[in-house]
């Protein structure tokens, strides 16, 4: 793919043809129910848009086409192991056991803060830097908060195509954890509500004695 250059009034512009994750993030948020042709060339282009504004209409549909073609096409891309991106190797984190503490707390949160919203800092959660490699295997750098955010940020530039066999893995497995979290604290909440009327029935039925017998933390979810 080769770079698009465009010219608007003696200004010389030089566009990527590959979609970046910042790029992928910031369509996931514009209204696209209004979204019109100059603000959408001015998200995937970075040219603002009053200047594509002054563009030819029959060469902004032109571009339209071109860049829409390029940046937006819909690769069924495979799950990447490893990138190289900026001289450094990256290599995801398949087996989610070795990620430490402090991973599942970020993870926890990214999540809840929401998927679109934070998806560059949830693949530089799985993607970090490879510390030694053999083979096909691999050895990544632990994890830690202040280098994901770094890498979050670096990764805004980083062509999706990259990472979107691995974002569709990230979303089901979102969905999944969300699911399944969502499903242990209804059980949790139903329980105790279950112990909560097993209190209230004992209270009225044994002696006071007996009822500050009942373990304190009885009625507390856990």
């Amino acid at each position: 793919m080769s770079e698009i250059k465009l010219t608007i009034d003696g200004q010389k512009y030089t566009i990527n043809p590959r979609l970046t994750l910042g790029e992928y993030m910031t369509l996931q948020k514009i209204d696209k129910v209004n979204l019109n042709t100059p603000k959408l060339l001015e998200t995937i282009t970075g040219i603002p848009e009053k200047e594509i504004k002054k563009i030819d209409s029959n060469r902004t549909l032109y571009l339209v086409n071109k860049i829409m073609k390029e940046k937006m096409e819909d690769r069924k891309n495979p799950v990447q192991a490893t990138f190289e991106f900026k001289g450094k190797l990256y290599g995801l984190e398949t087996d989610l056991t070795k990620l430490n503490f402090g991973g599942w707390i970020d993870l926890e949160t990214f999540i809840s803060l929401g998927f679109n919203d934070n998806l560059n800092k949830i693949v530089a959660l799985y993607y970090r830097p490879i510390q030694a490699q053999l083979g096909k295997k691999y050895i990544l750098e632990p994890y830690d908060t202040d280098d994901c955010l770094k890498r979050a940020e670096e990764f805004l530039e980083l062509p999706f195509d990259i990472v979107s066999g691995a974002s569709r893995f990230f979303l089901t497995f979102t969905k999944t954890y969300t699911e399944d979290t969502l499903h242990i604290l209804r059980r949790r909440n139903q329980r105790m509500k279950r112990r909560l009327k097993a209190v209230s029935y004992m209270k009225k039925i044994l002696p006071n004695w007996l009822v500050g017998k009942i373990p304190q933390g009885f009625t507390k979810p856990n």
